[in-house]
């Protein structure tokens, strides 16, 4: 009779389980549609995900499992499993988007740069200037003129008749597929799956909290939209600020380094419509 109890609440869970995947990922699939990403496409990307972290999470000791072993923890092929392991498919960011990353933390969260939380005109050229900021991140391997280039064509700044440079800090979030984009998107996505997943699975829980009402009129959601985004802003700035100066005195140390990503996100009825 245990038994039978055991499996019925096993089904039962596996259904639920089932209905949340099903649920999570209606999101991704709409913008894979979007971008007119197929089944087939995303089923080999997939199959690529399952061997990766089969072969990274799953191991036996210090040996790395076996072909046959993925094959029966993930379920594909053993010649598909050979295959996907010969290649090295793990999205790495290029330099490029490294310096990209730590110039605009620099630049909302760090004096000379920022001021008092407010990102400062910058100079194209000298002391305290865009050149200045970009050598300091990109020790020259990439011009300052050529990322400056660039962030004009993205939008990221614009350039006054003082021949100030300004950053656009709403332009950052704006809807061009860049690598920026497509990199944070993943990355982001991907440590808050880790975060809600490990809670399922771990007695101890990360921190992952959200605010939901759904009786609310449009007037009110407009309020709470702009109260959220003032005060998430606020939050991120200032934990920018201090983990950048955390990171600058932590480099100087040996030993291991660790991630550390606090994330803010809003969804309202609105964007659906």
């Amino acid at each position: 009779m245990g038994y039978t109890r055991k499996m019925i609440d096993e089904n039962k869970q596996n259904q639920l389980l089932k209905s949340a995947i099903k649920h999570l990922l209606k999101p991704l699939i709409r913008f894979l549609i979007n971008k007119q990403i197929t089944l087939p496409s995303l089923l080999k990307i997939i199959k690529s995900a399952y061997v990766e972290v089969a072969e990274k999470d799953f191991t036996l000791g210090e040996k790395p499992p076996t072909d046959s072993r993925i094959n029966l923890l993930t379920g594909v092929h053993r010649k598909d499993v050979k295959r996907l392991r010969d290649l090295d498919q793990e999205h790495k960011a290029s330099e490029r988007l490294s310096i990209n990353s730590l110039m605009l933390a620099s630049w909302m969260g760090e004096e000379p740069y920022c001021i008092k939380g407010i990102p400062q005109p910058l100079a194209i050229n000298g002391k305290k200037s865009f050149e200045a900021l970009a050598n300091e991140y990109s020790r020259q391997n990439i011009h300052a003129s050529s990322i400056m280039e660039s962030w004009l064509q993205m939008g990221w700044i614009s350039i006054d008749k003082e021949q100030l440079l300004t950053l656009n800090i709403d332009v950052l979030q704006d809807n061009q597929l860049t690598e920026d984009q497509l990199y944070f998107f993943a990355q982001n996505l991907a440590d808050h799956m880790a975060t809600s997943t490990a809670n399922l699975i771990n007695k101890e829980k990360n921190f992952e909290r959200a605010v939901f009402y759904n009786k609310l009129s449009k007037s009110s959601l407009l309020v709470l939209k702009k109260s959220a985004k003032s005060q998430s802003l606020t939050v991120l700035k200032d934990l920018n600020q201090q983990a950048l100066a955390l990171q600058k005195e932590d480099k100087k140390a040996s030993g291991p380094h660790y991630r550390f990503r606090l994330g803010s996100y809003l969804y309202t009825d609105l964007d659906d419509e």
